[in-house]
């Protein structure tokens, strides 16, 4: 009796962790070779990068994946992308594309800024922000979702300008 209430209890706990991981946020262990000198941090995984287009034409909804795609914009105030942040655009997103002359919205990926150090370090609605991060490429993990009607990332896990 003593061994099949444990038992219950272990797969419940052992459920629990696999679901818990399967959220989560993790750094992955084939990692992405860069030129830059070898530090502690943690590195991208290279075969597990997605382009922007990839994630698009995939279903990955709800999944946690990494995405590698430039910095090209913001959403303005009306719900639009602001390709290059011309105008005023919101401090809550940028806009990904695969190539810095993207100038179609359906060709574009969200990242949904909910953290105040990634709105701090990434929110367009700066004018310093968008000196140092427009047409950047950047790597970044989150959730795979919609924000204002486009396709997202969203709980930003990690990220790496390049």
């Amino acid at each position: 009796m003593k061994r099949s209430v444990m038992a219950v209890i272990i797969s419940a706990m052992a459920l629990a962790a696999l679901a818990a991981s399967s959220t989560s946020c993790i750094w992955m262990p084939d990692f992405l070779e860069t030129e830059k000198e070898k530090t502690e941090e943690p590195v991208i995984p290279l075969d597990d990068v997605l382009s922007v287009g990839e994630l698009l034409a995939g279903d990955f909804s709800d999944d946690t994946v990494w995405v590698r795609g430039y910095i090209v914009g913001g959403i303005s105030n009306d719900g639009s992308v602001d390709f290059g942040c011309a105008g005023t655009v919101l401090g809550t997103a940028v806009i990904l594309a695969d190539d810095t002359d993207c100038t179609e919205e359906d060709d574009c990926l969200a990242l949904k800024l909910t953290k105040k150090a990634h709105k701090e370090a990434l929110g367009l609605d700066k004018e310093e922000n968008r000196k140092k991060i427009l047409n950047q490429e950047i790597y970044v993990q989150g959730k795979v979702t919609t924000y204002k009607g486009f396709p997202a990332l969203t709980n930003l896990c990690e990220y790496r300008l390049e």
